[in-house]
């Protein structure tokens, strides 16, 4: 199918071409695209989501590795702790109820240790780390889902704003003819050849016109202040487009829509990581009934003296003490909790298996309505142009025959109004054409 703007008739395309022409120091689609790529704050979030996800894999990883402590301390036992023992141990002569008290220990004591531990089997962690992995890939379409957001929007938002500028031009064409028919009709009125009424009736419509064009800035400026905001620029900054809406291509391809696949969209892939990260998680609860195994050795001295001033002199005497040890971690039973962990979180997948067949299913509808809505928004937009130019065809006549003398103010008042009308009409057509066929440049996986 090809259907473009450029089909418009010489009329509405000068008037495009005049305000492309125009705007021409202004920045284009592509130029805010990739501003709003560097600056929008979403986009910058989903990048430092991108980060934090690399940081979660090494975070994984760091707990299969060697996991290395040292410890140095020092006590001091300012009263060291009595214990009661029978009195005839230290004294044959004291009867056999005396007790007395001993105080084991020394009152200054120091000690360096280092220990180390590394796992040799923990199914969690392998999964756990594959997890990672796979979060990160995630995040990074996360991150390119982002970014299609944001083209679409400033995409959006980009013609919103050249579409209000041609309704500024068409504005200022109507004012201009206007105000050359209120000059001419002031002057036959002046000479008998009008009535104050016909003067009046111009003037009105000259005025209505004008607060419509102070109207139409007003809309031209949220409009920018919306694509500003979309793009990340700082809304008190200037800006202008240098965009022409003359060579908008409407173009698409039945087949291409036919042959394309909804399931590789990218909101369907991230759907897929949310599976695959489930299916992980189950696995990571399976794991839990396998043995873990750690191997640990340790390594210390330590030394004492009842005076502080001897702790730490030539004379000292340190203490070695090493050890070495596998630990295994064999669960036995919890009360079936793994069993009951395990059903609760196939539920999950199984809901997401549910979203994923709703997920697909609303894409291919998505894609074939915005088909259908540029279909008929092209149509819609060929009508109100031809309406358009009957209109304007009907004024120049009515004007025409008004200069001449054969026709009346009011015939000539009423055409203008369709006019404006059908002008009006005609760019809400366009927009909304416009719309569709970005909608379906998204649909199709092509809106970079």
């Amino acid at each position: 199918m090809r259907r473009s703007i450029r089909r418009l008739n010489y009329l509405a395309v000068l008037m495009l071409l005049t305000i492309g022409v125009n705007a021409q120091s202004g920045i284009s689609l592509q130029e805010a695209i990739s501003y709003a790529l560097l600056n929008n704050e979403d986009i910058k979030n989903a990048k430092v989501a991108t980060k934090d996800a690399d940081a979660q894999v090494f975070e994984t990883r760091a707990d299969g590795l060697p996991q290395v402590d040292a410890v140095f301390g020092y006590t001091n036992n300012t009263k060291l702790q009595q214990s009661i023992v029978r009195a005839d141990i230290f004294d044959p002569t004291a009867g056999p109820d005396d007790i007395t008290t001993v105080a084991f220990g020394i009152q200054h004591q120091s000690n360096f240790n280092i220990t180390a531990s590394q796992m040799i089997w923990d199914g969690s962690f392998f999964i756990g780390l594959k997890a990672a992995k796979t979060l990160r890939e995630k995040v990074l379409v996360d991150e390119k889902k982002t970014e299609l957001d944001v083209i679409e929007q400033v995409t959006k938002a980009y013609y919103l704003v050249l579409v209000n500028q041609v309704r500024t031009g068409l504005i200022d064409t109507n004012i201009s003819t206007i105000e050359s028919t209120l000059k001419d009709t002031r002057a036959l009125y002046e000479n008998g050849f009008a009535e104050k009424i016909d003067v009046t009736r111009l003037q009105v419509q000259l005025n209505n016109l004008r607060t419509e064009r102070q109207g139409v800035d007003q809309v031209i400026e949220s409009s920018k202040n919306l694509l500003k905001l979309t793009m990340g620029m700082p809304v008190t900054k200037e800006i202008d487009l240098s965009g022409d809406l003359a060579n908008f291509d409407f173009d698409y391809s039945k087949s291409e829509i036919d042959a394309y696949d909804v399931q590789e969209r990218i909101e369907a892939r991230q759907l897929d990581y949310l599976k695959e990260l489930a299916e992980l998680d189950i696995k990571n609860v399976y794991s839990q009934y396998i043995p873990k195994v750690t191997f640990n050795a340790g390594w210390g001295r330590n030394t004492g003296n009842d005076s502080f001033s001897n702790l730490f002199n030539s004379n000292r005497q340190w203490f070695t003490s090493s050890s070495i040890g596998i630990n295994v971690s064999i669960p036995v039973f919890d009360g079936l909790r793994k069993k009951y962990t395990v059903a609760r979180k196939k539920y999950q997948l199984e809901t997401l298996d549910n979203q994923y067949s709703l997920l697909t299913n609303n894409l291919k509808q998505q894609l074939l309505n915005s088909q259908d809505a540029l279909d008929v928004n092209l149509q819609r937009l060929e009508v109100q142009r031809e309406n358009m130019a009957l209109a304007k065809e009907v004024t120049d006549i009515t004007r025409e025959k008004y200069t001449e003398g054969v026709g009346s103010n009011l015939e000539l008042i009423n055409s203008e109004k369709d006019y404006k009308e059908a002008e009006i009409n005609y760019l809400s057509a366009l927009y909304e054409a416009i719309i569709a066929k970005v909608d379906l440049d998204r649909s199709l996986g092509k809106l970079n």
